[in-house]
């Protein structure tokens, strides 16, 4: 793939069907009651590295390369270091750094994370020392941006290590702690459903919640007063501490649920049907404008670097609401839309099986996606070189001139059927074709449409208003050889490529 504004290529490859044929190694991951309980008991000082480009790290012998051949239009070519995405990766990535730092004193690995402590700052300071002379003697590079030196706390594995001793992290929490309090009975609504779903968890649940129920009853005016929040503020202190928020087990399987909303993104990881960390965050006024698909894999990919300390290097099942995102996640990386494409490269690092979940049932994701932080910072740095490379790959392969292409974009804008599958889009598809509107169930089938610039585009497929569909079929046949009009059922055309 190229990049734009550069001469350089990104390697984008799907290593599902060699995943298929590769067994994984099994190796004890470290817990994190066994590093903070015998460990790092006494610990006041700490500092903690990171390996850079983690698994590009472990070098590939010779017959290991070969599995990873890969055809390019200039030959074929194979990995010398273990690619990102093969599901082995994980345990052989942590057998080797424990082999590397296992021998060192006051040196903890979990995955990319080295942890280095000390009782006082000299004994801290020597064993560093050490730490660094190893990772230059096996050539492992860091990252220099994400390392903290000689720092009092750090967050390692889900937790702060402080010279106090260990505490939760506040992050994790934090999308639970600041949430707003609902503005209508709706929010309240859901507001009840999360506590519901977490009752079994939290004592006296009914008498905690009787000052919301207040303002639900039906011929009641929507009025939150003292009482309201004050039951809010304590339904909050509930779930973010025991017995409801759970410590994370290496050991335990992790379940990972999230949504979208028009306007927010919402996720809860989960281990025995127990929460270990909340996170949200508002959607940025471009996100907004996304088809319903690409906001649903958007929560995915925000919940996955949002939680990454707890599923990197983990096998984790995804809960969606949206089930036409299962299907194109299970097919092969190119079929999938280009915008889909760049999300779905972001996952290859991590090992997921999404599974769809009827959204009546994904109660924290959707109070979460809906009562979101505001204040949450946002890296948009990656969101805009994902659009600027989109943008880019689109526009250098559009089969029509920008003359015709701005004649396609008001055309498109005034026709009808056109504007009914814009909403659709954007809104997300019903579940069925029955409660597809009439005009547009031909366009069932492309479920995967995306809007752009007053277009329709399914992959590089380019769905034309009626007006220009008969000139488009004369030029297209004219000048774009390697083109054709496709005819629908209902004698609607799309320019599609000619394969």
């Amino acid at each position: 793939m190229e990049k734009p504004n550069s001469d350089k290529l990104r390697i984008c490859l799907d290593p599902r069907p060699l995943n298929e044929a590769i067994k994984r190694e099994h190796f004890k991951m470290p817990t994190i009651e066994e590093i903070t309980s015998t460990r790092v008991a006494g610990a006041r000082v700490f500092s903690k590295l990171d390996a850079n480009h983690g698994y590009w790290q472990i070098p590939l012998d010779e017959e290991s390369r070969l599995l990873t051949t890969f055809n390019t239009p200039f030959g074929r070519y194979c990995y010398k270091r273990m690619p990102f995405g093969i599901k082995s990766a994980q345990e052989v990535f942590q057998k080797r750094m424990c082999q590397s730092f296992g021998d060192l004193e006051g040196v903890e690995t979990d995955v990319d994370d080295i942890l280095v402590w000390g009782a006082t700052v000299e004994e801290h300071d020597e064993r560093l020392m050490n730490t660094l002379q190893r990772c230059e003697e096996i050539n492992l590079t860091l990252n220099k941006e994400k390392c903290e030196f000689r720092v009092k706390e750090v967050t390692y594995i889900g937790h702060k290590l402080t010279r106090e001793g260990v505490k939760p992290d506040e992050q994790k929490v934090k999308a639970i702690k600041q949430m707003p309090p609902p503005e209508d009975k709706k929010g309240a609504e859901r507001l009840l459903g999360t506590v519901n779903y977490l009752a079994k968890f939290i004592p006296n649940m009914s008498t905690i919640m009787q000052p919301i129920r207040e303002v639900m009853k039906s011929g009641v005016e929507f009025q939150w007063g003292g009482a309201q929040e004050k039951a809010f503020q304590e339904v909050k202190e509930i779930l973010t501490k025991a017995p409801v928020l759970a410590y994370y087990d290496v050991k335990k399987p992790v379940t990972v649920t999230c949504d979208a909303s028009k306007s927010g993104l919402g996720a809860a990881l989960l281990q025995d049907d127990k929460p270990v960390a909340f996170a949200s965050r508002a959607l940025t006024d471009a996100e907004t404008r996304s088809a319903q698909i690409e906001k649903e894999l958007l929560a995915v990919v925000f919940a996955f670097e949002k939680f990454n300390q707890y599923t990197y290097a983990k096998a984790v099942e995804v809960e969606t609401d949206h089930k036409p995102l299962v299907s194109i996640v299970k097919k092969s990386l190119t079929s999938a839309p280009p915008r889909l494409q760049r999300m779905l490269l972001r996952l290859q690092r991590y090992d997921f099986t999404l599974k769809y979940r009827p959204g009546k049932e994904m109660i924290i994701a959707d109070t979460l996606s809906r009562a979101y932080l505001t204040d949450d910072d946002v890296d948009s740095s990656k969101m805009n070189e994902e659009l600027e490379c989109y943008v880019h790959t689109v526009t250098s392969r559009m089969p029509v001139s920008e003359e015709r292409l701005e004649q396609i974009k008001k055309e498109t804008a005034i026709d009808q059927t056109m504007k009914t599958l814009f909403s659709t889009i954007r809104r997300g598809w019903p579940e069925t074709r029955k409660q597809t509107p009439c005009e547009i169930q031909d366009y069932w089938n492309y479920r995967a449409f995306r809007s752009r610039w007053n277009l329709v585009e399914a992959r590089q497929d380019y769905h034309t208003p009626q007006y220009e569909r008969k000139d488009a079929r004369k030029n297209t046949r004219e000048s774009h050889g390697h083109r054709e009009i496709q005819t629908t059922s209902k004698g609607h055309y799309v320019l599609a490529k000619n394969e």
